[in-house]
């Protein structure tokens, strides 16, 4: 496998592995709760009794926050944070400082607050880009009202009025994100349309694929059509490729043939060439396989009919590449002895 495919694959099967609960390290624990929602272990160890104690001092200091006591709360997590040994905990902890300072309505140090929290998660993981993303919201919503990037500037709500403190106002801000990243997405799809072999358009959609993932991760409701383009273009583009390609290898195998019922007459250049065009066929066939295994983490929740024709081309062309690598073996001579 060449170096590029080598590296989509890699950035792909970080896509591809990543659970909403995916935390780094040792200060990372899989029922670490994500927005105020507990993320269950699917066999969960029998917590040590420390555990248990600062899991009820945290679920204490939750009491205090749902309370509505916002400086209380930011005061008792802080306090609980300088003796804490329980990860899970700590991060809770971390996640109602951040909610304390956004109800409150203080939009600096909630931003600073979710940045911290953020950085308890793996940068791969949903709730990195969850987080990531709210600091962000924050940090250009001086007034509590989100202002997407080049929009005019928000007015102040009126009193009473709905700001970010509202969980359904930051719910909404983090759909309308995911939706301009989701179009911004969709012009990158002729980035695909340039690429020349299989190899370079996986490895040119591997990043747009993390970048899918992270709009889903924001919402699952963003609109998938930016996402999607980017598969049409790619699946297009190694149709096309994959068309010219197949056809040239089969007729240049044809040529072959003749050499290949009587071996002696190899040289060293055909033998080299039969090797590097087999491992070729090898790498394309595997870049294949990374399409298929991309297809269904950029299609979003809804039906999307292309799919499944994108699914089947890609068996097909992955077929044939499997087919020639096999073909494309120069059979062993051994002089006088037969072979």
């Amino acid at each position: 496998m060449n170096l590029k495919l080598a590296g989509a694959a890699i950035i792909l099967a970080a896509s591809l592995a990543v659970t909403s609960a995916a935390q780094k390290g040792g200060k990372k624990g899989s029922d670490a709760p994500a927005g105020g929602v507990t993320i269950t272990p699917s066999a969960p160890a029998k917590p040590a009794v420390g555990n248990i104690e600062e899991g009820q001092k945290v679920a204490e200091i939750q009491a205090v926050l749902a309370a509505g006591e916002f400086d209380k709360a930011v005061e008792a997590a802080n306090t609980y944070l300088k003796t804490a040994r329980d990860d899970t905990s700590k991060t809770e902890a971390f996640r109602i400082i951040a909610e304390a300072y956004r109800k409150k309505g203080d939009w600096r140090q909630a931003t600073s607050a979710y940045q911290r929290l953020r950085e308890r998660f793996d940068k791969t993981s949903a709730d990195w880009t969850k987080y990531d993303a709210v600091a962000d919201i924050l940090r250009s919503s001086v007034n509590g009202v989100y202002q997407p990037p080049g929009a005019p500037s928000a007015k102040a709500p009126a009193a009473g009025g709905q700001t970010l403190a509202d969980d359904s106002v930051l719910a909404d801000a983090l759909a309308k994100l995911a939706g301009m990243r989701s179009q911004r997405l969709k012009s990158r799809a002729p980035n695909v349309a340039r690429c020349t072999t299989p190899q370079q358009a996986v490895a040119t959609l591997a990043p747009l694929a993390e970048e899918a993932r992270q709009i889903f991760g924001l919402s699952a409701d963003a609109p998938a059509d930016g996402p999607r383009e980017v598969c049409m273009a790619t699946g297009n583009r190694l149709q096309a490729l994959g068309t010219q390609i197949i056809a040239s290898l089969k007729a240049k195998l044809d040529r072959y043939q003749p050499k290949f019922a009587n071996p002696w007459s190899l040289s060293n250049v055909d033998k080299a060439d039969i090797k590097s065009t087999q491992a070729a066929c090898k790498e394309m066939a595997e870049a294949e396989s990374l399409f298929q295994k991309t297809l269904p983490t950029m299609a979003g929740k809804d039906s999307w009919p292309d799919q499944a024709r994108l699914q089947q081309e890609s068996t097909e062309r992955r077929a044939n590449y499997d087919q020639l690598a096999r073909e494309y073996t120069a059979p062993t001579y051994y002089g006088g002895y037969g072979w």
